[in-house]
């Protein structure tokens, strides 16, 4: 699984039979922020390495309110020292999964959860706009005589 929206429901379900003690790991974890953490490939198998979404202008946003809505205290900053801030708080997260702490575990979760949310809200906007922008080419703009 290599897709962000498959990988954080897999981790979500992973932590929470961690959290209810049917399972010992939750590889899906691991699996889900090193696709955070990893250079996607570049366009057009150019052999080039692409920028991964904890350091994409483009993911920032949706990032960034994913995060606060688990951690609202964490600490504040821009998209230049976001990477640092946000790479701290998972290497966190994992340890304390890892530790079976149960507080870390939720948060963990809920962390998976609500990027899980973000995600699928942002691909049902573009896949509303690319409908609207192909509906709108059979829309004729000339007055009805």
């Amino acid at each position: 699984m290599s897709n962000p929206v498959d990988l954080s429901v897999e981790a979500a379900l992973e932590l929470e039979e961690l959290n209810q003690k049917i399972r010992h790991d939750a590889p899906a974890l691991a699996a889900f922020f090193n696709l955070l953490r990893s250079p996607a490939p570049a366009a057009f198998n150019s052999g080039e390495r692409g920028i991964c979404m904890l350091s994409d202008v483009r993911s920032y946003s949706l990032l960034k309110e994913s995060f606060r809505q688990v951690q609202p205290r964490l600490k504040k900053s821009g998209f230049r020292e976001f990477r640092a801030v946000i790479e701290q708080y998972l290497k966190d997260l994992e340890k304390g999964v890892a530790a079976g702490d149960a507080r870390k575990i939720d948060e963990a979760k809920r962390l998976c959860l609500a990027l899980n949310a973000s995600l699928v809200a942002r691909q049902m906007s573009e896949i509303t706009s690319r409908r609207e922008r192909s509906d709108s080419r059979y829309i004729s703009h000339e007055p009805a005589s």
